[in-house]
């Protein structure tokens, strides 16, 4: 085995053990992210009903619910790098260097880099998805914001 497919393995272990809270963040994420792109496409969906209909209710409820989730999913990108440090802060201060025990040197070290490396990873891969779908949610957040306002008018 090379020593790629080690690490790969090993960070895969870690994710599901010492690091399961990013695991954890990360499917919240996915959750927040699903969510909102589920309500931004009811908004596009519903545009025209609203307009026929005035349903101020229904037209508030999925801008509020669009909002809420999409503020959380961006909110929970900029975490990752924190929650990565923050497993490195306790993989660090797991460290008993007096005891001069290596393995428990090595296994809190690897324990504060897999922390930062899992940290950096799940924040790439939302924040690549945030730049291909910011555009579409921030279009139906203010279509539905407008035609909330104009129902009210009436």
């Amino acid at each position: 085995m090379n020593n790629y497919a080690i690490i790969a393995q090993k960070m895969l272990e870690s994710i599901f053990g010492s690091d399961i809270f990013i695991l954890f963040a990360g499917i919240a994420t996915l959750v927040f992210m699903i969510s909102t792109l589920l309500l931004a496409n009811a908004i596009k969906r519903r545009t025209k009903e609203w307009e026929k209909n005035k349903n101020v209710q229904f037209s508030k409820f999925l801008l509020h619910g669009t909002s809420m989730f999409y503020t959380l999913f961006v909110t929970f990108i900029s975490i990752f790098p924190l929650l990565g440090m923050l497993g490195t802060v306790f993989g660090l201060l797991g460290l008993d260097l007096a005891s001069g025990d290596m393995e428990n040197i090595k296994n809190n070290f690897f324990i504060a880099l897999t922390s930062t490396a899992w940290g950096i990873i799940f924040s790439i891969i939302f924040k690549i998805f945030h730049a291909f779908i910011s555009d579409n949610v921030d279009e139906q957040i203010e279509t539905a914001k407008k035609l909330a306002e104009e129902i009210e008018k009436e």
